[in-house]
């Protein structure tokens, strides 16, 4: 199987210590890292380094001139998700954004309606859905004996 190219936006803590991290290890046997965008031109060069053989790019526009990306994962600033992630579906990508994927449920809305418009997939980067005490949180949510819940937080240790 072909594995699948990736465009990687920022080189913060999500882009390079959570995307990156599985990126970059060995269960990962599905993806490569192709392109990674940041600003910064240290993290660029760190970049090189850490995802042999990728392509860096100073801003995420660049992606528009490649065709051969098949998932552009957005952990730019949580302020801009929205605004790129909309710009990518627009110019036909898939995207995978990290959270918050938007501001307000209009941004959401106008998000999945690009997608729809594309056919492209959105996706929204909420890892924590598969750990062993989330699945167990909403478990018991869900058997009803806590009553209302109005917020459940857990910490991985």
């Amino acid at each position: 199987m072909k594995k699948l190219n990736v465009a990687i936006i920022g080189q913060g803590r999500s882009g390079k210590d959570i995307h990156g991290t599985y990126y970059r290890s060995e269960d990962n046997l599905y993806y490569t890292v192709k392109y990674v965008v940041d600003a910064d031109a240290f993290r660029r060069r760190v970049s090189e380094e850490i995802y042999p053989g990728c392509k860096t790019l100073s801003d995420y526009t660049e992606l528009f001139a490649f065709d051969d990306i098949d998932l552009v994962v957005n952990a730019s600033y949580s302020d801009h998700h929205y605004a790129i992630s909309k710009d990518l579906l627009q110019h036909g990508f898939h995207v995978l954004s990290e959270k918050p994927m938007a501001r307000t449920v209009e941004q959401g809305q106008q998000m999945i309606e690009a997608a729809k418009r594309t056919g492209k997939l959105l996706m929204s980067a909420y890892c924590n859905r598969f750990y062993d005490a989330a699945r167990y949180i909403r478990d018991l949510i869900q058997t009803g004996e806590l009553g209302k819940v109005r917020n459940a937080e857990f910490c991985r240790e």
